[in-house]
């Protein structure tokens, strides 16, 4: 089965050629690969398949267990990770390390793809990211410990990372490895995979943070739209047949009391979405909006235009994530009865999101 990255690396790099293998042997399994590159090598001592920017994967019938591995980074920047709990070709959990980012607050990343769409923007808290010190250009053993609904990480035998939340069911199926090599610098090398299905005996236990559900105003439960093409949005306050005459598919935010999108829309059938939340009020009054997104969004009330604007990673500088928080703010001012709030989000890569809360008088 093909794993797909690609809504990762649509704006980190433009894709080289690809290579589609079927049926690659190597230490008595039969991997599929779809990368710029696969070889056998010698690296150390240790034979290995290196590949760059792209898949392997396996169809090894997994669910929770054990899966372990030697691992070399190549190179920088780049992302090697490993997929599991797959339910087709973009739907699946991830972890990864980022090769560049060795002893950073986020060197590694567990994220959840949805219509493949790898939510790292959305997931960037202690839960899902942390300070690793992992090596280039050695070999590692890298294990991963998986139960139905969280995950260990081990790296040398060490834990060093422990996922409380699997954001996906738990689904039976493959496992892949991927590369991402954004300027063709890096790759990986894979080697002795050993995979032990079976009950895993989960160590790890889930960082302190604070209960994000609880954050007053919290917008918890949104209506989303189909997903549309973000150049027939309109270019100023969105007439009444825009907005009207729609379905709406409920979504209710994550943990971390963000909306993940893609939950909701497949980001490959438009870039765009309205998230709708009605606003009830008994009399005429203006209460503030603290609100988030990803990547690019309009901010509609009753169809009045208030906002527009881009968070889209590297839109502000060469280090800018685009993560997902509430540091924008807005005067809703409503009306007596219902008011339709609405956002226009709009889509590259790494998180399609929302967020927002709503304060009192």
């Amino acid at each position: 089965m093909k794993i797909t990255i690609a809504a990762l690396a649509v704006a980190l790099a433009a894709a080289g050629a690809s290579a589609q293998e079927a049926g690659l042997g190597f230490q008595g399994r039969s991997w599929g690969a779809e990368a710029q590159y696969t070889r056998l090598v010698e690296f150390q001592g240790r034979e290995g398949l290196q590949w760059r920017d792209g898949q392997l994967w396996l169809d090894a019938g997994f669910r929770t267990g054990e899966i372990e591995f030697d691992l070399v980074l190549v190179g920088e920047p780049g992302h090697t990770g490993i997929i599991w709990h797959a339910a087709g070709d973009a739907d699946y959990e991830t972890f990864y390390l980022r090769h560049h980012l060795s002893g950073q607050p986020d060197s590694v990343q567990y994220a959840p793809s949805f219509s493949g769409n790898v939510g790292w923007q959305i997931y960037a808290d202690r839960a899902h990211q942390d300070r690793v010190n992992h090596r280039l250009h050695d070999w590692m053993r890298v294990r991963l410990v998986i139960d139905e609904d969280r995950a260990d990480v081990y790296l040398d035998g060490e834990r060093v990372f422990h996922i409380p939340h699997l954001h996906r069911d738990a689904e039976t199926g493959p496992i892949g490895f991927w590369n991402l090599a954004p300027d063709d610098t890096a790759s990986a090398i894979v080697a002795n995979l050993d995979i032990r299905p079976g009950e895993a005996a989960i160590r790890g236990e889930a960082p302190p943070l604070p209960d994000a559900l609880a954050a007053p105003g919290l917008v918890t439960h949104w209506q989303v739209s189909a997903p549309f093409a973000e150049a027939a949005l309109p270019a100023g306050d969105a007439p009444a047949d825009f907005l009207a005459g729609r379905d709406w598919t409920p979504l209710d935010v994550e943990p971390n009391g963000i909306a993940n999108l893609a939950r909701a829309a497949d980001v490959r059938e438009g870039d765009t979405v309205l998230a709708r939340h009605v606003l009830t009020s008994a009399e005429p009054r203006t209460v503030m909006a603290e609100f988030g997104y990803s990547d690019r969004a309009r901010v509609y009330l009753n169809g009045a235009l208030l906002y527009a604007g881009n968070k889209g990673w590297a839109t502000r500088d060469y280090r800018y994530l685009g993560t997902v928080t509430r540091h924008q703010s807005l005067p809703l001012r409503l009306r007596e009865g219902e008011n339709e709030l609405v956002f226009a989000v709009s889509e590259t890569f790494g998180g399609w999101a929302v967020t927002a809360a709503i304060g009192e008088d």
